[in-house]
């Protein structure tokens, strides 16, 4: 039973721009109107200029996210079309293969999440 949802932002910072906040509200009570929980990965609001300067905290929001517990979903806030640079900190020293061993948490993206989901089929997700 999924519970508790993840929101990562692994392409675009924009969750976090003025601009877009009435689209993130109502995401979020739509979340919340199925009864879930909503967390966003402390990155994930960080906005479009932080995130595309620091593809480290991209990657360390995905390592977090399949990590805890209580994420039952991770969701992809936004696609676009610079994931490709969290590569290096997901595969750095098998991170990505301890992160996701053994979980079976569902993972939801579009566009250019697909990279993100070719990443999770290498390690064999």
């Amino acid at each position: 039973m999924i519970r508790t949802v993840g929101i990562v932002s692994l392409s675009s910072g924009i969750l976090g721009e003025p601009f877009v906040q009435h689209e993130v509200r109502l995401g979020l009570a739509r979340l919340q109107d199925y009864g879930l929980q909503v967390r966003f990965l402390p990155h994930a609001r960080a906005g479009l200029e932080a995130l595309r300067a620091h593809p480290e905290w991209r990657a360390e929001d995905l390592l977090q996210a399949f990590r805890d517990p209580e994420i039952d979903l991770i969701l992809c806030a936004i696609g676009g079309d610079d994931t490709y640079r969290l590569a290096p900190y997901l595969f750095a020293n098998g991170e990505l293969e301890t992160a996701v061993s053994g979980t079976d948490k569902i993972f939801l993206g579009f566009s250019d999440t697909t990279v993100n989901h070719m990443m999770l089929h290498k390690v064999g997700v």
